[in-house]
C-alpha cells in the first residue's frame, strides 16, 4: 500500500511574512521538495510538513550571484 503526505509550502514576503499557503500531497520529502522548489517565482517558500520544516527556497531576488 502506498503511503502519502501532506505538506505545506508557505509563501513568505520580503518582511518574513507568511501570504499564501499552497497544499501538496507527496509519496515523500524528495518529492515534496520538488513541487515547492517549482513553485519559487518572486518570494521565498517554505516547505512544511506538520511542524518540521523540510526545506526553504530563496526567491530569484534574493540569491546572490557571484
Amino acid at each position: 500500500m502506498r503511503s502519502i503526505k501532506h505538506y505545506r509550502a508557505f509563501q513568505i514576503d520580503p518582511d518574513g511574512h507568511v501570504f499564501g499557503c499552497i497544499n501538496l500531497v507527496c509519496d515523500n520529502d524528495e518529492e515534496a521538495k520538488s513541487e515547492a522548489a517549482s513553485l519559487v517565482l518572486a518570494h521565498r517558500i517554505e516547505l512544511w510538513r506538520l511542524d518540521q520544516r523540510i526545506a526553504q527556497f530563496e526567491s530569484p531576488a534574493r540569491v546572490v550571484r557571484q
